[in-house]
């Protein structure tokens, strides 16, 4: 679910202008804009202008200019457009109703009519569209509440508060001193320690979890038969204890599946550290279908880059990503969506020295067989897994396959020289794997880069690109390709 689809549609395209303007370097002209929204100028102009004055209070920090042609934001360097895209969502009629549901669990149309001040007919729309919405979590509001299987009601809130609060928001009121003790507890029964950003995301599940504790009914069908191997579980039996301990102050009945609830986001929500995680992970169960996908992706992984060796240390860190990526498959439905995927996907494909999307649909088609599933395309989580498989590819790219050696030889002016060599540099240099530089006789080069049609004889040279205009897409694009294909062949060879 894309953060933007809580807003209406209009104020959604004013987001859209805005993100977009920012990812095209902060100009951007109309017409790929106009292409992009689909509407026409006169409801675009009508949108900038909406914009332009929702931008007001943050005139200082952030600014939006037209001239009829392009389309610039300029922002300083402390501000940033989450801010704008936080307050538009938190202002809108679907974030509040989903806000009201948390805190009061329930309502009446009567009761939001007054509280929105719209119709019962808008009301009404506003909640079918959330619906529409709230499929993917496996959620549905009806009667006044919230259904759905109760880890699925806990994660839903946990996305929506943890990306649409601020950071420094979570450090000042998410930790309560509460929370510290229940945490600091936490880390000495189970022997280990947290990071501050763990820390605020388990203080934001407390929160959470100590508001849903007085529902009634809550459902627990998917949690027990995806638990059935828990018992055994050293991991499992510490947090069941110190759970009952820790919530038997309260003066209600505590739910069995409770411990189940919080031993699933802890193993899951990457809130235990690499280190703590392995060496639970020499304890855990073997056969779960999760630490199953975990053990298979990582040998598909190995066997994909022989005769590449992986050292211990990468190996227990890609076993470590693959574990939440897993988990997060296996034990929940649906991902708030609080950034540009597309362009994400995009920039990691970019710095990959050579093609890596494909084996990412690979790893997740095969994670997902593990898991009992099939791929959807469009489904969020199964989406944002893709990028995550490509982000530990990218990494794996960069610590083993080693490095391909590009020199740079240009014959003409000095300055001329200097200048296209900086380029050039800087054009190719986020390829993972890569290092580039003036060309210098005492070393061996994969690739040289020249302008001279028939260069002179360059020893400890593999092989010779000749521009065909300097600083062309044409010629950056083959010789990306060109490094890519030695790093193929590097793998090959081993």
């Amino acid at each position: 679910m894309k953060t933007e689809e809580l807003l209406d549609k209009k104020e959604a395209r004013e987001i859209q202008i805005l993100k977009k303007v920012i990812l095209a370097g902060g100009r951007m002209e109309d017409t790929e804009l106009l292409n992009h929204l689909g509407v026409s100028k006169a409801s675009f102009e009508s949108d900038l202008k909406e914009l332009g004055y929702y931008l007001n209070p943050y005139s200082k920090d952030c600014r939006l200019f037209y001239d009829g042609q392009w389309v610039s934001v300029e922002m300083s360097d402390r501000f940033s457009v989450s801010k704008v895209v936080d307050d538009y969502i938190r202002a809108s009629i679907k974030f509040q109703l989903i806000d009201h549901l948390f805190h009061y669990r329930e309502f009446t149309m009567a009761q939001l009519t007054t509280k929105f001040m719209i119709s019962e007919s808008s009301l009404f729309r506003k909640i079918k569209e959330l619906n529409q919405l709230l499929t993917e979590f496996g959620l549905k509001i009806r009667n006044g509440q919230l259904k759905g299987e109760e880890l699925q009601i806990r994660y839903f809130y946990f996305q929506v508060y943890w990306f649409l609060t601020p950071y420094e928001q979570h450090r000042e009121r998410t930790l309560t001193q509460q929370n510290i003790r229940i945490i600091e507890a936490l880390e000495k029964a189970l022997s280990l320690s947290f990071e501050e950003y763990g820390k605020l995301k388990i203080s934001l599940w407390l929160t959470i979890s100590k508001k849903r504790l007085a529902v009634q009914s809550k459902t627990f069908k998917e949690v027990r038969n995806k638990s059935q191997n828990l018992e055994q579980d050293p991991f499992f039996k510490t947090i069941r204890s110190f759970v009952l301990r820790f919530f038997s102050r309260y003066p209600l009945e505590i739910d069995e599946e409770e411990s189940m609830l919080h031993f699933i986001f802890l193993t899951s929500m990457s809130v235990l550290t690499e280190t703590d995680f392995i060496q639970y992970s020499l304890v855990r169960g073997r056969r779960t279908p999760s630490s199953l996908a975990d053990t298979f992706v990582l040998e598909h992984v190995i066997l994909y880059y022989r005769p590449q060796k992986f050292y211990p240390e990468l190996e227990k860190k890609i076993f470590y990503y693959f574990s939440q990526i897993h988990s997060r498959l296996y034990f929940f439905k649906g991902e708030l969506e609080l950034f540009d995927k597309e362009n994400i996907w995009q920039k990691e494909q970019q710095l990959s020295s050579h093609r890596l999307g494909e084996f990412a649909h690979v790893l997740l088609d095969k994670s997902l067989s593990y898991l009992g599933e099939r791929y959807e395309p469009g489904n969020s989580l199964h989406e944002w897994s893709l990028v995550k498989y490509l982000s530990v590819l990218s990494i794996i790219d960069f610590e083993i396959i080693g490095e391909v050696r590009v020199g740079i030889d240009l014959k003409m002016d000095l300055l001329y020289k200097e200048a296209m060599t900086q380029v050039l540099v800087l054009s190719l240099k986020n390829l993972n794997g890569l290092t580039i530089e003036p060309y210098d006789p005492k070393y061996t080069y994969d690739l040289l880069i020249t302008n001279v049609m028939n260069p002179p004889v360059y020893r400890s040279v593999g092989e010779i690109y000749i521009l065909s205009e300097l600083g062309s897409t044409y010629d950056i694009e083959q010789i990306r390709k060109k490094i890519r294909g030695y790093h193929g062949n590097k793998k090959k060879e081993g």
